[in-house]
């Protein structure tokens, strides 16, 4: 559509485009400490809707990266090389590389210095970050580990085997095992004391975390789900290979918006508190969608050129890994003092 702005990528900056630091004043009454603010807030939202990033390409990884995390301190790459890879965000280069699979890494979930990860190998391998260590080696799933959660001292993982399982995260010990999907589970959200699980049967299923129990099914897409994640307290997102995005809402089960643009599976979402959605896609864009309105607001295509395998963002940038093997950090805080992230 022609109302949507094109992006545009900036490569290199002049010192006159940054705001420098300064020390946020911390009387929550003051004149300044509200200009500031404002100013800040302004700015990172006129580049959103503008379209406006800088762009930077990580590199090290000898295969694609499946699954990404990533903070204000670093970004970690699960690859189709088996390593789980560590690069320092503002430089750019590799601090640690992570062995212990022994087939591609397809999912991650992290946790206060933790990271779990899931594999083709069958296995979840739970790291501390800072040492490299594995902690645990959690083994039960007949096929591949597509999604794994950590939620409230458990982690949960879905599988290429149908099932749901979950464990404890101290001890490593099986608690659970949760059936009823009858394909593969490619993708698990949870909050509140619910499970949500997309499965190649084109069905979500909402499942009672504590008794297991299967609450719900909704059913809507065409195609398999690639994808979930939840939409606030209330409502979740949904990508597919039907190539549209669907937003249901859990109590009733009703499809409250369908989201259409991308021409393939929608493989990756991502919502956040600003009424964002990410969303990335096989037709090798990524798209940001402004969910008060309704409408895509930025289509962010020509620069990876294969599929889209996973995508993360916080309130100023956007992470992206592809089958192009390129691993990029598109930052939209130009001009956005670096202190207003902390």
């Amino acid at each position: 559509p022609s109302s949507i702005p094109t992006p545009q990528p900036l490569m290199i900056l002049e010192e006159s485009s940054l705001i420098q630091s300064q020390v946020i004043p911390t009387d929550k009454y003051s004149t300044l400490n509200w200009n500031y603010i404002y100013a800040q807030k302004y700015t990172l939202e006129r580049n959103w809707n503008e379209g406006k990033y800088l762009l930077q390409d990580f590199f090290g990884q000898k295969e694609a990266c499946y699954c990404l995390e990533f903070d204000n301190e670093k970004i970690i790459g699960g690859s189709r090389d088996n390593t789980i890879i560590i690069w320092n965000i503002k430089t750019g280069r590799i601090q640690k590389i992570l062995l212990g699979h022994e087939s591609p890494v397809l999912c991650f979930a992290s946790n206060d210095g933790y990271l779990i990860s899931g594999s083709s190998d069958k296995s979840i391998i739970v790291w501390n970050l800072e040492s490299g260590e594995i902690l645990q080696s959690l083994v039960g799933h007949e096929e591949s580990v597509l999604s794994v959660k950590y939620y409230e001292g458990f982690v949960i993982s879905s599988s290429r085997d149908k099932t749901i399982k979950i464990w404890n995260f101290e001890t490593g010990v099986l608690k659970k095992t949760l059936n009823g999907h009858r394909e593969a589970i490619n993708s698990l959200s949870v909050k509140n004391g619910i499970i949500v699980s997309a499965s190649g049967d084109r069905t979500i299923k909402i499942w009672d975390f504590k008794s297991g129990e299967l609450q719900r099914t909704l059913k809507g897409h065409s195609r398999g789900i690639a994808c979930v994640q939840f939409d606030g307290d209330n409502c979740i997102a949904s990508g597919s290979s039907d190539g549209t995005i669907k937003i249901w809402d859990v109590k009733s089960g009703d499809v409250l918006k369908t989201l259409n643009g991308h021409t393939e599976l929608v493989r990756t979402l991502q919502f956040n508190k600003d009424m964002k959605l990410v969303s990335g896609s096989y037709d090798s864009t990524i798209k940001v969608w402004d969910m008060k309105k309704g409408k895509l607001l930025l289509d962010l295509k020509g620069v990876h050129k294969s599929w889209i395998f996973k995508i993360r963002f916080n309130k100023s940038k956007i992470i992206s890994c592809s089958r192009d093997n390129r691993v990029l950090c598109w930052d939209f805080g130009l001009g956005v003092d670096e202190n207003f992230f902390l």
